[in-house]
């Protein structure tokens, strides 16, 4: 399977599940300061921060103000973060708890070949490939559990 249909089913079903939320907020990226980041109003903006090693993006936290948490900004933030990685052959260390919680939601072996850790994420069952014909909602990120060693 090419990188470009990989790309396109992955962000396809993404778009499905936030496309209220898509519509809403842009996310804008600031490479020289290692930021994902979505305007909220004046004052407020929801952000992403990640450092770059070489060609390993270590995601590092996601901050959302408190009063514009539960409509998806986070989510959003994260499928931006990885649809770029997948887009520019980079690859990602999860340090975000929140982004690993999304990765053992949507795991599968298109984005596995992405992520290079933490080791308690890399490791457990063989992951299913997504189907781009299936319009399921993807399980929301916060029910799951993540246990470290």
């Amino acid at each position: 399977m090419s990188y470009v249909t990989k790309l396109s089913s992955f962000v396809s079903l993404q778009i499905k599940r936030n496309k209220f939320t898509r519509m809403f907020y842009a996310v804008y990226h600031n490479e020289n300061r290692g930021l994902f980041y979505v305007k909220l109003d004046e004052n407020s903006r929801a952000v992403l921060q990640y450092k770059a090693q070489g060609k390993v993006l270590d995601m590092q936290v996601i901050s959302v103000p408190y009063r514009y948490r539960g409509r998806g900004i986070a989510r959003l933030l994260t499928e931006t973060a990885f649809t770029y990685v997948i887009v520019n052959y980079l690859y990602m260390y999860l340090t975000c708890e929140y982004m690993q919680k999304y990765y053992l939601a949507i795991k599968n072996p298109d984005l596995e070949e992405y992520i290079v850790g933490p080791p308690h994420i890399l490791e457990g069952p063989d992951s299913e490939p997504l189907d781009p014909d299936i319009i399921y909602e993807l399980p929301d990120p916060e029910d799951f559990l993540i246990y470290f060693s």
